[in-house]
C-alpha cells in the first residue's frame, strides 16, 4: 500500500493543477491584471480571485518540499511530524512493536525486571 505522504502528494498535484488552471482562466478573463494597470489602479480587478494563485503557490511549495524529502531518512524531513512517509504495512508492524514494548505484560525492559526482583524481595522479607 501507499504511504500517507504519497496519497497527499497525489491530492496536492490535483489541487495545484486545478488552481493553476483557475488562475490562468482568471488572468485570461481579466479578473487578475498582470500588466496594463494604469497608475497601479485596476478597475475590473477582483481581489478575491487572488486566492487562486496563492493556493497554487502553497501547493507547489508543499510538493517541492515533499519531493526533496523522499531521499531523507524517516523522521528527518520537515513534514514527517505531520505526514508519515512510511508504507502502511511497515507502519503497522512498527506500531505493533511499540505497543508490545509499552505494555506491562512483557517484562523485557531492565526497569521492569529490576522492579519485579525488588517486589519479590520485599514479599520474601514480609513472610
Amino acid at each position: 500500500m501507499d504511504s500517507p505522504a504519497n496519497r497527499i502528494q497525489r491530492v496536492l498535484i490535483g489541487v495545484t493543477a486545478s488552481f493553476t488552471l483557475m488562475t490562468a482562466l482568471a488572468i485570461s478573463e481579466g479578473l487578475i491584471k498582470v500588466l496594463d494597470c494604469d497608475k497601479n489602479i485596476c478597475i475590473e480587478q477582483n481581489n478575491y480571485v487572488l486566492i487562486f494563485p496563492f493556493i497554487t503557490f502553497i501547493g507547489a511549495f508543499l510538493l517541492i518540499i515533499m519531493h526533496y524529502s523522499k531521499e531523507k531518512e524517516h523522521e528527518n524531513a520537515f513534514l514527517d511530524k505531520w505526514i508519515s512517509r512510511e508504507n502502511e504495512d511497515d507502519m503497522r508492524i512498527r506500531l505493533r512493536k511499540e505497543q508490545e514494548e509499552a505494555s506491562g505484560d512483557s517484562m523485557s525492559s531492565s526497569w521492569s525486571k529490576m522492579e519485579k526482583k525488588h517486589l519479590e524481595k520485599n514479599l520474601d522479607e514480609e513472610e
